[in-house]
Order: C-alpha cells, then structure tokens, then sequence
C-alpha cells in the first residue's frame, strides 16, 4: 500500500470557525522584550478590528521562529524517502472496554525544566498552543513561571466515561517526512457519555506525511521522543519517550454519524505522564515502566497557503456542565493489549 499522502493535500480544507478561548487570542505573542504590562493596557484600549490584526501578526511573528522550518524544507519534495533502518514495524493497540479519561478545558502548569523562566525563556517558536507557547501567554510569579493562562486541552481536570474501545493497527515503514510514504493507521476510537451518547473517532483516509511545524516521520512514528522539550508537537504535554506515533486525517462522529469531517488526528502510546489525583505531571513526575493511550483532536486546523495553524474548535458534540461544548478531544486509553513485531 503506497497512497500518495501528505498533510498539505487540498481535500484538508481549512473551515472558518470561532475562535476557541485556548490560545487563540494570545495577545502577546512577540513579548520577547519589552513591557508585558504597557502591551496589555494597550491592546485593551485598541478597537476590536485593529486588536484582532494586531494579534494575527503577533502570531505571524512567533510562527516564523518554527525552529523545524529548515528541516521540513529539506523534506517536503521527497518522493522516494528511505526506510526505517532494521525494516518496517507493525503495531496493534486494542482497548476492548472499561473506562476512559477525558480532558477537560484547564490553566496547564508550567513546568521549568521546558519553559525555563521570564529572563530565559524557552519552547515559543511555531503556532501558539501547537509548537510552542509565547511569553505573554504565561503567569509569572517572583521570578518564574506557574501556568497558562489560557485554557487548552491540557492539565488536571478530566471526567471519566464509559465503554471505552480502541482499535487500531498500523505500518512504520517511512522513516523522515516527505511526499510520499509508505506509512498506515487504520484506528477506530469510541467512548460513551453518562446520557448513553457514544462518540467516535475513525483515523487515517490519508496520512500525515509531511508536518507542518514539526516532524511527522511519514505519519507514522515508533521509538522516540514527543512534546516537552523534543520541539516535536505541543510543549504543553511532558516530554516523553513515546513507543508509537501517527498522525492523519480522519472523523470526529456521535451516534454513528459524522460532526466534524477532515480533522487532523494524533495518537500516541507513550510513558505514563500522570500523577497522584490523575495530575498531568512534569517532566519529573513520568513513570517510565507504564504506558498509556492518548487520542488527540486539537482544535486547530492546518492553513496550508501559511503551511502553519488556525484555531478551529472542534465539533465534539459534547457539552461541559456550563453548557459550553467541548472543543477538542483528549483522551486516554490505559487498558491495552499492545503487539509489535518487525517485518
């Protein structure tokens, strides 16, 4: 199976939406220097239309430090890239019931060893929420910084539901990003609401072969390390040795039926990042001999004119207890029966 696959195919379309309150705003996204304080009372007493293409630039600005940029250039015209050294993985990764823990909107934690601190920040280059998290989005307190303060898909809180199944199989054969690949996932995903409600996750109709802002090995991945201080997907997870990896394009359903078409679809079996209370922990905190399932739907969606991200909620169908709905799915699987064998 060798489909011609890449994230910037353009039947991914990029579909307006509003502009979810995780880092969407992030007024500050080049305060780097100067006052965080003037900027603030600034950006408050500015017209709405003016405020709104002040921040589409400030976002430009931090998407243009993409630390991945000239290592996605080198590789986004190959054809015929070479394959994993040792030879193709195959991976199976099934969850055949019991519970499962969703995320909720939440301020994430800052941990220091990735963020470093006000003078010496780290980890702000790329799309705001999707590659790194500027400065001004930060709280600081006597000297360092202590959580977002934007909700996002990450952090402490999450609610539990039911019935949680997990099927998935998939081919590591594509080593780096290119045009083409030889990478497959073919995941069904689905859990069920205290109301009976079943939502449904289906991943890959196409591949992620090239990443936008970082790496994504074909759209497949085994045996590396993710997020935290990698610079590989959102600093806001901790850095973690991560066993599989893919990312496609897939559909978001509830009750059989499709909600959200055409989302962008990560996945990825990893060391254990939670803690006492079910916490999204540090990089400190990880357990490194036990393993745990997450299913991502962020709610941004790939422009692929900027070859960046624009916040577009998703449509999960499911409603928080303040009637809001939930605009991005986290989830995860901890009762797996995992295979892998070469070949």
């Amino acid at each position: 199976m060798k489909p011609k696959l890449t994230i910037e195919d353009s039947r991914v379309r990029r579909r307006p939406g509003r502009r979810y309150l995780l880092l969407g705003v992030l007024a500050g996204a080049t305060a780097l220097s100067g006052c965080a304080a003037t900027q603030n009372a600034m950006m408050k007493m500015m017209p709405a239309s003016m405020k709104q293409k002040m921040m589409a630039k400030m976002t430009r600005e931090m998407q243009a430090q993409d630390p991945w940029k000239g290592y996605l250039a080198a590789h986004r015209g190959e054809t015929k890239p070479l394959g994993l050294l040792g030879g193709p993985v195959r991976v199976s990764i099934r969850q055949e019931g019991g519970g499962v823990f969703v995320a909720l909107p939440d301020y994430r934690r800052l941990d220091p060893d990735v963020f470093g601190t006000p003078k010496l920040p780290r980890a702000y280059g790329g799309t705001p929420g999707i590659s790194g998290v500027p400065p001004m989005a930060r709280a600081e307190d006597d000297g360092h910084y202590t959580k977002l303060k934007m909700l996002s898909p990450f952090g402490d809180k999450y609610t539990v539901m039911a019935d949680g199944r997990l099927k998935l199989s998939a081919l590591d054969a594509t080593a780096t990003d290119a045009a083409r690949t030889r990478d497959w996932t073919h995941m069904t995903a689905s859990w069920k609401d205290k109301a009976g409600n079943v939502y449904e996750v289906k991943c890959c109709r196409m591949m992620a072969a090239h990443g936008l802002e970082f790496p994504t090995f074909g759209g497949v991945a085994t045996n590396l390390i993710l997020h935290g201080s990698s610079r590989i997907g959102t600093p806001l997870m901790p850095t973690e040795y991560t066993y599989f990896a893919f990312w496609g394009v897939g559909s978001v359903m509830k009750n059989g039926e499709v909600v959200d078409p055409h989302r962008l679809i990560h996945g990825m079996l990893t060391e254990y990042v939670r803690t006492t209370g079910y916490r999204l922990g540090f990089d400190k905190d990880i357990t490194p001999t036990r393993l745990q399932f997450h299913l991502m739907v962020a709610p941004f969606k790939p422009d692929m004119k900027t070859g960046h991200f624009d916040p577009a909620p998703v449509k999960t169908g499911f409603r928080l207890p303040n009637g809001m709905p939930l605009p991005f799915w986290h989830v995860m699987f901890e009762n797996l029966k995992i295979e892998a064998r070469r070949g």
